[in-house]
C-alpha cells in the first residue's frame, strides 16, 4: 500500500473508531449520546447566610458564605452546559415555621398539648399528608430579601441553560429537595428542564448538605443521574447529621468530591475517549507499514 492510501485509511478508521466510542457512550447514557453537565446550586440565599435560619447559628457554627466563592470559581471555570439555583420559596403560613406551631396543633400527632421546641421534629397528621416535620424559624418567605440569592453568588445572564427552581411553595408540605417535595406528593419542573436539556452528569452544591443538598443529590441518583456532592463548597447544619448523611449517599452511589477535582471527571470521559482513538489508529497504522 503506498503511504498517501496509508493516510487516508488512517485517517478513515480514526473517524469510524470515534464513532464506534460516541455509540458505546451513548448506550450507557439513558438522557443523551454525550455527556451533559449541570451544576445544581442549592440555596445559596441570604437567609441560610445572614437571616434567621443562617449556619452560624446552627450547631455546626458555620459561615454559609464560605461556599460562594468556591462555587463562583466553578461556574466561571468549568463549563457546565446547565446551570440550576434552587430558593426556598415559603409562604408566610409554612408548615416548617416554629412559629406556625400554635395554629396547627390539631394536627399533631400524639399529646397536642405538649412542650415543643423550636428544632424540634414533630409529625403532622394534616391537613394533606401525614409528615415528619423539623420546625426552624421562618425562612427564605416568598418575595422578601431574605429569600433572595446573596448578592455575591455569581449568576451568570438569563440564557437556556440557566434554570432557576423555586421549592417549598405549599403552605402545608416541605421540600428538601430541588426535584420534589418530602413526601413526594408534588414534583418541581427541575427533571423536566434536566431532561430537556439532556443532562446525563449533576453536581450538587450549596446549602446544606445534612439537608437540602443530600435531599437533592439523593434524587437526582434516582433519577438515574450520574450524581456528585461537592463537598467543600456545600454548608453543614449539624455535624451529627452531615455525617451519616453522606455515609448513606455514598452507599447509595453518589460521588462526593472537592471542588478541585470537577474539572478533571468533567474532562475524562472525552481525553480517555481520544487517547483509545489514537493509540487504535496509531497501532493499525504501524501494522501496515
Amino acid at each position: 500500500m503506498k503511504p498517501a492510501h496509508l493516510l487516508v485509511f488512517a485517517i478513515i478508521v480514526i473517524i469510524n473508531t470515534d464513532s464506534a466510542v460516541a455509540t458505546v457512550k451513548a448506550s450507557k447514557s439513558p438522557n443523551s449520546s454525550k455527556r451533559i453537565n449541570a451544576l445544581l446550586v442549592i440555596d445559596v440565599q441570604n437567609c441560610f447566610i445572614i437571616g434567621n435560619l443562617s449556619l452560624s447559628k446552627t450547631p455546626a457554627r458555620q459561615d454559609g458564605a464560605k461556599v460562594i466563592p468556591i462555587i463562583n470559581d466553578l461556574i466561571r471555570n468549568v463549563s457546565f452546559d446547565v446551570i440550576v439555583y434552587s430558593q426556598d420559596w415559603h409562604p408566610r403560613n409554612h408548615i416548617s415555621f416554629f412559629e406556625n406551631l400554635n395554629s396547627r396543633r390539631k394536627d399533631l400527632k400524639g399529646n397536642k398539648n405538649r412542650t415543643i421546641k423550636m428544632y424540634d421534629e414533630v409529625t403532622y397528621t394534616g391537613p394533606k399528608v401525614e409528615t415528619k416535620q423539623i420546625l426552624w424559624p421562618s425562612h427564605c418567605i416568598q418575595d422578601t430579601k431574605d429569600a433572595a440569592l446573596h448578592k455575591d453568588l455569581y449568576v451568570p445572564s438569563a440564557s437556556n441553560n440557566v434554570i432557576h427552581i423555586q421549592k417549598g411553595t405549599d403552605p402545608d408540605i416541605d421540600s428538601y429537595s430541588a426535584f420534589a417535595d418530602n413526601n413526594r406528593v408534588q414534583k418541581t419542573d427541575l427533571d423536566k428542564k434536566l431532561r430537556e436539556r439532556n443532562v446525563s452528569h449533576v453536581f450538587v452544591a450549596g446549602l446544606a448538605v445534612d439537608y437540602c443538598v443530600g435531599g437533592t443529590a439523593l434524587d437526582a441518583l434516582n433519577l438515574n443521574y450520574t450524581t456528585y456532592i461537592i463537598e467543600d463548597a456545600s454548608g453543614i447544619i449539624d455535624y451529627n447529621v452531615s455525617k451519616p448523611q453522606l455515609d448513606y449517599l455514598k452507599q447509595q452511589g453518589v460521588k462526593v468530591i472537592q471542588a478541585n477535582q470537577v474539572k478533571a471527571l468533567i474532562y475524562s470521559d472525552s481525553n480517555k475517549s481520544l487517547s483509545s482513538v489514537l493509540i487504535i489508529s496509531i497501532n493499525l497504522f504501524i501494522l501496515l507499514l
